[in-house]
């Protein structure tokens, strides 16, 4: 007969005041539309606009997942992780009038392929990386790390980056098609989507 078990770990203090003391200790809930990307292009590319940060309006922060085996000892069967794999990662630009953003992308592409000979380039050749960083919506009050001894009267009301994500060895893989139509007059956009090898997480605070 199955011995009844007393529960004994299940959160406590569970009201609305616990729960926004919660949200003030980790700074409130973040929101997806503060966000910056960073694109450090190979060095041969010339046409690099260097405010692309400006233009970035959709992306995407990196995720990870593990391929994994199922094996049984006794009883149920598991699963157990065999190799640790990066998905693309897609972002959406602004177009200016100039066409800058999809000349880089365009030259970016020729770089790794070029159309006059379709001999591929050396992967050092055409990786880049790219930084996702995660901004609070506030300045942080109470600064942690190398802020901490900052007079909270001198510090910037801008808010600060919270977390970052560096993929690393990036390159474009698709430089998607832009549908063009008369009766269209929002902004044209451009979407590229870019693999990698693996993502970092860089120490904001030492």
């Amino acid at each position: 007969m199955a011995v009844d078990q007393v529960t004994q770990n299940g959160p406590k203090y569970m009201n609305m005041l616990a729960f926004l003391g919660a949200l003030d200790i980790g700074g409130s809930l973040t929101r997806g539309c503060r966000f910056a990307v960073t694109v450090r292009p190979p060095t041969t590319l010339r046409s690099f606009p260097t405010d692309l940060h400006f233009m970035c309006e959709v992306a995407e922060l990196p995720g990870r997942s593990f391929n994994v085996v199922q094996a049984r000892y006794y009883g149920p069967s598991q699963v157990f992780p065999t190799n640790t794999e990066y998905q693309p990662i897609t972002l959406t630009f602004l177009c200016r009038a100039d066409s800058r953003e999809r000349r880089f992308f365009d030259d970016w592409l020729d770089l790794i392929n070029p159309t006059s000979t379709f001999n591929y380039a050396y992967p050092n050749e055409y990786w880049s990386q790219i930084d996702v960083f995660q901004y609070t919506e506030y300045a942080d009050p109470s600064p942690v790390g190398p802020l901490a001894s900052i007079p909270l009267v001198s510090m910037t009301l801008t808010p600060h980056i919270s977390y970052q994500w560096s993929m690393i060895k990036a390159w474009p893989i698709a430089v998607n098609a832009q549908p063009v139509n008369w009766a269209e007059q929002d902004v044209l956009r451009l979407n590229v989507t870019f693999a990698y090898k693996n993502w970092e997480r860089p120490t904001l605070y030492k």
